[in-house]
């Protein structure tokens, strides 16, 4: 089975956000699984400040009245062969996105896509499209490649795995591709990716079962509900994994003390005490709870700012948190460790040295989104055996079981609605778990114990290929 990925970002090479962390290891697991899996990405500027890719070849795409050039180049990454595609027209810029011509861009890139295939001498049973960025490429292959034979066999997979981030641009782009108008590129008036995806892909799918049932409501589904209504029969919910590699608390060189569940209790001791020393405050059998975050409105800051100091004022225990986004949120980290600098610490930024202590060193993990299609860091932290607080929603809902005292069941802490109340009364309970120290370390050790590699996961994702293949 050969497959071809293809996306706007991916680790090692280039990352924003969650959706590069799942093009680094969803390849990986699949190609253990005996897949012949390869990735492509736009070479862009700061990939190519990093990497000395090979240069393998060169196609051309029509964009307006212009033939475009298209470099390829080849690097390979372990056991993986990525491809990335070359315009400096496009992608010799400083960002990856927030340009006003992004929609030209990633047509661009969604051409060169299937120009490039003819170049790599790979021609994929499956494509798997991520995110709106590739949107365009399931409508260019049934309308600009179905003369050619070695096209017309390929079967499309688009993940959803942010539905509020559809690509939506004016309705005259139309006038710069070179291709047929169809009501499939249409929404409101304008032409939006995600929604041509979703019409013409042969499969969809997206980060978690909780958050499939989710965006087909309109709660969730941001105007594009209606459309995977009509697709729900090829619409799937794959869980995201992580990189159980890179967060093991066995070999993590970035904590201050190696443990796994054998030795649990010792090691987050040790992690706790370093932590602490690290952001200055004294050690103290106290519950610490800890936050990795965007600090922007999707992740629960807004109900979690009204309440905080409320919490501080009645318990004992320490906050350690870490963030970028938002300037509201920031000045509020800021403000917060100026009225208690022995209670609260925050780190404005993003540090995966830091990230790494705090899901090692603390005892409880704050992640009350809103809402959040699959989430990692409630994952991560209890790989650590720290305890996540989150709502229930979306992956968060299928990662985390809620803790019953009576039935000494659970994984974490959870609520159901997204308010102030409901999160105070929580983190109330979370801070009186922690002094059950029985309570406490069943959990933890459930915590720990929860496998959340990305095997289960490519599992499933070439069972959906195979569907699609037979």
């Amino acid at each position: 089975m050969k497959v071809l990925i293809c996306a706007s970002e991916g680790s090692p090479y280039i990352k924003t956000g969650g959706l590069a962390d799942v093009i680094g290891a969803l390849p990986i697991a699949l190609k253990k699984e005996g897949v012949d899996v390869r990735v492509m990405l736009p070479y862009y500027q700061k990939i190519k400040e990093k990497v000395n890719a090979t240069y393998i070849g060169y196609c051309y795409v029509r964009i307006s009245d212009r033939n475009e050039y298209v470099g390829v180049f080849h690097q390979k990454a372990g056991d993986i062969d990525y491809y990335f595609l070359d315009s400096e027209r496009y992608f010799g810029r400083p960002g990856l996105y927030g340009y006003g011509d992004d929609g030209e861009r990633f047509s661009y890139f969604d051409f060169a896509v299937l120009e490039a295939l003819k170049v790599i001498n790979f021609m994929p049973d499956i494509l798997h499209l991520n995110d709106w960025q590739t949107g365009l490429i399931p409508y260019i292959l049934k309308n600009n490649y179905n003369y050619y034979e070695e096209y017309r066999r390929i079967k499309t997979v688009y993940s959803i795995h942010n539905i509020k981030y559809q690509g939506i641009f004016p309705k005259d782009l139309m006038s710069i591709l070179f291709m047929p108008y169809s009501s499939s590129l249409e929404f409101n008036n304008c032409i939006n990716f995600m929604k041509c995806a979703i019409v013409e892909s042969n499969i969809i799918t997206t980060v978690s079962p909780t958050y499939k049932w989710e965006v087909l409501t309109g709660e969730y589904g941001e105007g594009l509900e209606y459309m995977l209504e009509l697709r729900k029969y090829d619409f799937y919910g794959i869980i995201n994994g992580i990189d159980d590699e890179k967060y093991n608390p066995a070999t993590d060189p970035n904590i201050f003390c190696h443990y796994d569940s054998k030795n649990m209790e010792e090691g987050k001791l040790e992690n706790k005490k370093g932590l602490l020393k690290e952001f200055g405050l004294p050690y103290k059998d106290v519950p610490v709870f800890g936050l990795v975050s965007r600090l922007v409105d999707q992740k629960g800051i807004d109900i979690l700012m009204p309440i905080l100091e409320h919490v501080i004022n009645n318990t004992e225990a320490y906050f350690i948190l870490m963030g970028s986004g938002d300037k509201v949120y920031e000045d509020y980290f800021r403000y917060m460790e100026s009225k208690y600098p022995d209670r609260f610490k925050s780190y404005v930024g993003y540090s995966d040295n830091v990230a790494q202590k705090i899901y090692a060193g603390s005892d409880i993990f704050l992640m009350p989104s809103k809402f959040e299609p699959c989430g990692l860091g409630q994952m991560i932290a209890m790989r650590y055996g720290t305890l996540p607080l989150v709502r229930e929603t979306g992956g968060l809902k299928d990662t985390v079981m809620p803790y019953n005292k009576y039935e000494n069941t659970g994984t974490g802490f959870t609520f159901t609605y997204y308010n102030c109340p409901s999160l105070e009364e929580v983190m109330f309970i979370a801070n009186a778990t922690y002094y059950d120290k029985e309570a406490f370390k069943n959990l933890r050790t459930r915590a720990m114990a929860q496998d959340f590699s990305w095997n289960n996961s490519a599992k499933e994702y070439i069972k959906l290929y195979e569907k699609l293949m037979y």
